[in-house]
């Protein structure tokens, strides 16, 4: 094992100043894609960085990202960007064409950066797994260090949700994509040839690191992240069917058991969070629905829910290219939509946000772009048997930060909130590019 890590290291010396360049700023984004750090220690910065080594690397990254068919659709949603922020400006404070486009341009850069990392992790498909692992390693330093420790009778009574430098709907759907990278650790490292000691270490510590990453998901009380984190689960077992190896059986048994009763005993200690998010919603969302309004002792299902009905009527106005982005969250305010003081910056809902504010062509160039990787993803995981478990996994990730956007518009608001959305689509990404050169076998990886 000393012999395969020295060479390893030598081979990494080996390497020109590009990759070193590129391969730092990849491990930089991840462990920081999920802190809510200042600008210059986001993970934008080391995106700006892996951007800066692939442009230095010559024409080989352009002819492999021209063949592809995101760029295209990148470049197509850019001019359109530019044209309906033109349409959609309104003479006025935060309403012109600059601050239109300006957030026009978000999803771009978001599939810019990912085009970036998917080529450097399509290079070196074993850095996949890598940067998932920091990524998760990240959030376990920033979760340890913004933990209200001296709170903590106040997160049992559901009286506190948990915030980890962001809101609470962040650190739930952080917490659950860090909760698939610890179960796929913890159930499935098994699977190389390394000694059953230093085997069963390494599961051990994800299964800590799943553990961890459940009491989060469970105290930041957010719906739509443990809806998230139940439907990747699901579909992280359903996809990830993995050959085991007779010498190293999983200890499966072991860890099952341990888990029901972790599980059972975190939902015991949280049950008063969780009731209390789920109290009286049944009702506030009838409400809504009868054509009621959202009032005081209303619940953030009822704001939600009024929220949907606008954005309908928004779409309805200007169907084609939108109100513009930067028009949204005036025309909430004008509207009166409100509980207990907070105006909703926004429609709570990604799809919806779009569709309102680029439009339906907006919105299908957008859903296109995002939507494309995931079948490739699909079409790798019926060939490669091998690597279905890395596969299911990248699966299960975008399904979840696909779900939790349909409760709220964190795909790309701020620097902290576009970070993870980048790691994943790159690696995504990274499995489209092998897989449309034919070089989609994982197995190794």
């Amino acid at each position: 094992m000393m012999e395969d890590l020295a060479a390893y290291w030598r081979a990494c010396l080996r390497q020109p100043w590009q990759t070193w360049l590129g391969l730092s700023a990849l491990a930089l984004a991840a462990l920081t894609a999920v802190s809510n750090l200042p600008q210059p220690l986001q993970s934008s910065t080391a995106a700006a960085l892996a951007l800066l080594a692939l442009l230095a690397c010559g024409a080989q990254p352009w002819q492999a990202l021209r063949r592809h068919p995101l760029p295209k659709l990148i470049l197509a949603l850019l001019l359109y960007s530019l044209l309906q922020a033109a349409v959609t400006a309104q003479p006025g404070a935060n309403l012109g064409y600059v601050r239109q486009l300006t957030l026009d341009l978000d999803p771009v850069k978001v599939l810019i950066y990912a085009c970036v990392f998917g080529w450097w992790l399509g290079r070196y498909p074993q850095w996949i797994m890598r940067v998932l692992k920091l990524m998760a390693l990240g959030w376990l330093l920033w979760g340890l260090a913004q933990l209200p420790w001296l709170r903590m009778d106040a997160l049992a009574a559901g009286t506190l949700r948990l915030r980890l430098g962001y809101a609470e709907n962040l650190t739930g759907a952080f917490a659950a994509l860090v909760l698939l990278i610890g179960m796929h650790g913890a159930w499935l490292c098994r699977r190389n040839g390394r000694a059953p000691e230093a085997t069963g270490l390494r599961s051990d510590a994800w299964a800590l690191l799943t553990l961890a990453a459940l009491l989060a998901l469970l105290f930041a009380q957010s719906r739509g992240a443990w809806l998230a984190a139940a439907v990747g689960t699901a579909l992280l077992f359903a996809l990830g069917r993995i050959p085991q190896r007779a010498s190293h059986p999983l200890r499966w048994r072991r860890w099952v058991g341990l888990g029901v009763l972790a599980i059972a005993l975190f939902a015991y200690m949280a049950r008063p969070a969780v009731l209390q998010r789920f109290d009286g919603g049944g009702a506030a969302a009838l409400s809504v629905l009868d054509g009621g309004a959202v009032t005081a002792a209303a619940p953030s299902i009822g704001l939600r829910l009024e929220l949907w009905r606008f954005a309908l009527h928004l779409i309805a106005q200007r169907p084609l290219f939108g109100s513009g982005l930067a028009s949204i969250q005036p025309a909430i305010a004008a509207r009166g939509i409100a509980w207990q003081g907070y105006v909703p910056p926004h429609l709570h809902d990604t799809p919806l946000q779009v569709a309102a504010g680029m439009g339906l062509v907006g919105l299908l160039l957008l859903g296109a772009a995002f939507l494309l990787p995931l079948r490739d993803l699909l079409h790798a995981w019926r060939r490669d048997v091998d690597a279905r478990p890395l596969l299911a996994l990248l699966l299960a990730l975008c399904v979840v930060l696909l779900t939790v956007n349909l409760f709220d518009y964190l795909a790309w608001s701020n620097g902290y909130m576009r970070g993870p959305l980048e790691i994943v689509l790159g690696c995504a990404m990274a499995v489209s590019l092998r897989w449309r050169s034919g070089e989609f076998a994982l197995s190794a990886v």
